[in-house]
């Protein structure tokens, strides 16, 4: 008791009211224990409503996840026949003859260049060539010398036609058909994209198959006196229609992206080649031309010679003609530089320049395009590459229907994606639209719709993934196998069936866990 009553005094003068420090000292020691009273309540209370309360879940049907899921995809609206135009030489705009969003026809101008210069160039090459013709004119040719004028010309005319056969068909085997996948096939196949030009090129190469053989064979046997003006005529068309198909590949390759590769070379190194081919074509076809009008002008003065039948010296006219021919197509093409105009029919989508500005060379003035043929290009991942099959449709913007037209054999190594290209004549798209494009939900090989399930309904581990139906309120564990992740969706393999019903959202629950089933 003695003790007892010597603590109490102890703590009465510890909390001595009278005092400032005992009164600090109670006030702490009442907190304290308000505190401990609080949480000894609420931590059993929170125990309790804890063992009470079980979590609450959502389930779905696999069924529902997969027939809703749907790829989207990105694409740019561009016309199929379009050509840009550029200045071939620099000077100032005189005239601009179209306006922005005219329809125009193929060849119509579409600006003049000041070419004041130019043009008197061409008058006088005129007068030259007229001077040297009608100094050939008067020339008096004698017939024995007429008659060798006429054997050189033909012994010319042949060279030149064999030559023109050498040339079309080396630029042909050596280089075009490296554009086709079987060249020598019914159909050869172009390998790069051509827009609506690729029928037109499949047609010319298999038409080549017959034309060279019988050309080889004319070349082979012909004597000098043997090759007549219309054969010289169909070498030329030969050599032209060559000439064209080259002119299209170089296109295409300006339009292909940079990153496109054929024969396992980036398509641009191709362009160089072409280049020399189109040079060597252009050479040759002025040769063949030129063959032409020797012959005639040598066929015109032996029969002058045969009628007239002077002793006069052959001159030098007929090589004065050739040479004033030559400077007036210099000319010509000079002052023709000078016009703008437009190789396709369509309507003029861009028109960067007006009267008074310069222009430099190679500077972009115009862009034609045919509206209404229109293809969206898009590209995908490789994952996504086998939703996608040529003719199957696509639904552009919701409701505009598109088919797949092609789809690129390879990744395109700029983008590291596929290219893919969707047709559509719907009046809705515009040329130079960026779209967005749907694929509904998908099926695989055997026809079967895919099954695809929410990231969330997947518990991942370190091997694969687990997805959980619920049984008596208890949740019961699916090892499952992954595949493709495609947007917030994941493709499942195998382990579960389209039938079943799993937990919508799977993180943070554990296999036996019971749980609050709320059907989504």
């Amino acid at each position: 008791m003695h003790t007892f009553f010597s603590v109490l005094k102890d703590f009465i003068h510890f909390f001595n009211l009278h005092t400032t420090i005992g009164r600090i000292r109670l006030a702490v020691l009442v907190s304290i224990a308000v505190g401990a009273v609080y949480f000894l309540a609420g931590g059993t209370q929170a125990v309790v409503e804890s063992v009470k309360q079980e979590r609450a879940v959502a389930v779905s049907s696999v069924a529902f996840f997969s027939d809703s899921v749907s790829t989207q995809l990105v694409g740019t609206v561009s016309s199929i026949d379009q050509a840009i135009i550029q200045a071939e030489s620099a000077g100032r705009v005189t005239s601009v003859e179209v306006a922005l969003g005219q329809s125009i026809a193929a060849g119509q101008v579409i600006a003049r260049l000041e070419n004041a210069s130019e043009y008197a160039s061409v008058l006088q090459a005129e007068g030259a060539y007229e001077g040297a013709l009608a100094s050939a004119q008067a020339s008096d040719i004698s017939v024995t010398e007429a008659g060798n004028a006429q054997v050189t010309a033909e012994k010319n005319v042949l060279s030149a036609y064999r030559t023109a056969y050498t040339v079309v068909s080396n630029a042909l085997y050596n280089t075009l058909d490296e554009f086709y996948g079987n060249p020598e096939f019914s159909t050869p196949g172009v390998r790069i994209d051509a827009g609506s030009q690729t029928a037109y090129l499949n047609a010319e190469r298999t038409a080549f198959r017959s034309i060279l053989p019988a050309w080889q064979k004319s070349s082979v046997t012909l004597a000098p006196s043997g090759v007549k003006e219309n054969q010289l005529q169909e070498a030329i068309s030969y050599t032209a229609r060559l000439l064209a198909m080259t002119d299209i590949f170089i296109t295409a390759i300006e339009r292909a992206d940079q990153g496109t590769t054929l024969n396992n070379q980036p398509i641009s190194t191709y362009a160089v080649r072409l280049s020399g081919v189109r040079t060597t074509l252009n050479v040759t076809l002025a040769s063949l031309e030129s063959s032409v009008t020797e012959l005639q002008a040598a066929q015109a003065a032996l029969n002058k010679s045969q009628l007239g039948g002077t002793l006069s010296e052959v001159s030098s006219a007929n090589a004065q003609v050739k040479q004033a021919l030559g400077s007036l197509r210099a000319a010509q093409a000079n002052y023709n530089k000078t016009i703008l105009r437009s190789p396709i029919a369509g309507v003029v989508n861009s028109l960067a320049i007006q009267t008074g500005d310069f222009v430099s060379g190679f500077q972009t003035v115009a862009e034609v395009a045919n509206n209404d043929a229109l293809e969206i290009t898009t590209f995908v991942g490789q994952s996504d590459r086998a939703l996608l099959e040529t003719q199957q449709e696509v639904r552009i913007e919701g409701g505009i229907i598109g088919v797949v037209s092609a789809i690129a054999p390879a990744v395109n190594t700029a983008t590291g994606k596929i290219e893919v290209q969707i047709q559509s004549t719907s009046p809705d798209l515009l040329n130079g639209d960026t779209v967005i494009i749907t694929l509904d939900s998908q099926v695989d090989a055997t026809g079967d719709t895919t099954i695809q399930v929410p990231l969330t309904a997947v518990k991942f581990t370190a091997s694969a993934g687990v997805v959980y139906s619920v049984t008596d309120n208890v949740l019961v564990a699916h090892d499952v196998t992954i595949g493709p992740v495609r947007d917030v969706y994941i493709e499942i393999l195998s382990g579960i069936t389209p039938d079943m019903e799993i937990v919508v959202d799977a993180r943070g629950l554990n296999e036996g866990e019971r749980v609050t089933v709320v059907t989504n």
